[in-house]
């Protein structure tokens, strides 16, 4: 009789926890802009506080199949809306240069030979990661010149290899026998040699050449210093905006999920954020992703066998941040409650009385079963510290992986 009413009261505790709360869903019915899976993405519901931020983040899993399409949405509304100057990408410093140069329109280096490596892993073993960028070619091709951006890997270095082909292409051909092949060397080559080349050649290079180069000496040699993928994004964000006075550029950044969480002493955008000297304390914005009923593509070496797609190397996996074993988020039934199947809805957590500003209800993560990872919530702190809206996706496919 005591295990049954036990089993009773998990099950009324459960039940009360999954329902939805009148005061939120009240206040999201005024604030939620739904759009429908298959529509261009367009968001209206964006107003003018929106785009009078500096700094405008994108935080997505990269795995779920709209993940390109958001990116590209909103990238390019915002640069026709308010004109994006920077764009900022999760690659490193010669991945971000070539992946510039072929959305200028080169063909010297493939656009799969470009991703090779990127940290994005998916997108470099995706088609429709390839077709993300291809758009974006093709849409800054037809960009007038007053509103094309530049785009800017912040990341730590992933692709040695591009490293020492692009050192090639800027330093004189009399040095190229020191870039050496193995990434230890190069890394002690860069800390002995680099910076007197630089500047005992620099009467040689124009002003974009000689950062470049002064930007590749730093990554090499903080390599094995800064080994925290957010700070070293966050020290190299630092480094441009000093060195490229962006003090009063337009950015956008799409990022994984977890680097565009605010609250945090660790990750990209807390860092920035509590950093005054950047300014963006009160000027930058943050839309975080949430999925339910969709699914991802995960490695199947990574989940337990009777979890895995049998004999594949990628697992479809079934993926939804309202299920109790793996990932629940308080408050979801609320998200859920404004929004329907099949559709993409943008959230405004931030409005003037939004009961968002004094809970972590909407944000806060449950769960029994560790699969993915989850930021615990920092005490004093409310939903809208960690991201201002919220895309919340329903019913998405995963990213097809290239067939081997």
């Amino acid at each position: 009789m005591k295990t049954c009413n036990i089993f009773i009261l998990i099950i009324l505790i459960t039940l009360l926890t999954c329902c939805s709360s009148s005061k939120y869903v009240n206040y999201l019915k005024e604030h939620t802009e739904v759009v429908k899976m298959a529509d261009s993405l367009q968001f209206n519901s964006l107003d003018n506080t929106f785009y009078k931020n500096k700094l405008f983040l994108v935080g997505e899993v990269h795995e779920v199949e709209t993940s390109p399409r958001i990116d590209f949405a909103l990238f390019t509304q915002l640069n026709e809306k308010i004109k994006v100057d920077i764009y900022l990408a999760e690659m490193d410093v010669a991945q971000g240069y070539y992946l510039q140069e072929y959305i200028n329109g080169s063909n010297s280096i493939t656009l799969k030979n470009i991703l090779k490596k990127w940290p994005v892993y998916i997108g470099s073993v995706s088609e429709q990661y390839r077709n993300k960028w291809l758009k974006m070619r093709t849409y800054h091709t037809q960009l007038p010149k007053s509103s094309k951006f530049k785009l800017v890997g912040i990341d730590r270095i992933a692709d040695f290899e591009l490293i020492r082909r692009l050192l090639k292409e800027k330093l004189p051909e009399k040095y190229h026998k020191g870039i050496h092949s193995e990434q230890n060397s190069l890394i002690i080559w860069s800390k002995e040699r680099l910076n007197s080349i630089i500047e005992k050649e620099k009467q040689r290079f124009d002003s974009n050449t000689l950062n470049l180069l002064n930007n590749i000496e730093y990554n090499l040699s903080n390599y094995k210093k800064i080994r925290n993928r957010d700070t070293f994004m966050y020290q190299n964000f630092k480094r441009l905006y000093a060195q490229d006075q962006w003090e009063n550029k337009n950015i956008y950044g799409g990022f994984g999920f977890s680097h565009t969480l605010q609250a945090y002493d660790n990750t990209f955008a807390g860092l920035v954020k509590k950093d005054t000297t950047l300014l963006y304390t009160n000027k930058m914005v943050s839309l975080n992703t949430l999925y339910v009923d969709s699914k991802l593509t995960v490695d199947s070496k990574s989940l337990p066998k009777f979890m895995q797609d049998k004999g594949k190397a990628f697992t479809r996996f079934k993926y939804s941040q309202d299920n109790r074993l793996f990932m629940y988020i308080k408050g979801i039934a609320d998200y859920k409650k404004v929004s329907k199947p099949n559709t993409i809805s943008l959230i405004n957590l931030s409005a003037k009385g939004s009961p968002y500003l004094n809970s972590t209800r909407g944000t806060k993560v449950k769960k029994l079963i560790t699969i993915w990872e989850a930021y615990d919530i920092l005490d004093d702190t409310s939903t809208t510290d960690y991201a201002q809206y919220i895309l919340l996706v329903r019913n998405a496919d995963w990213i097809r992986p290239d067939e081997k």
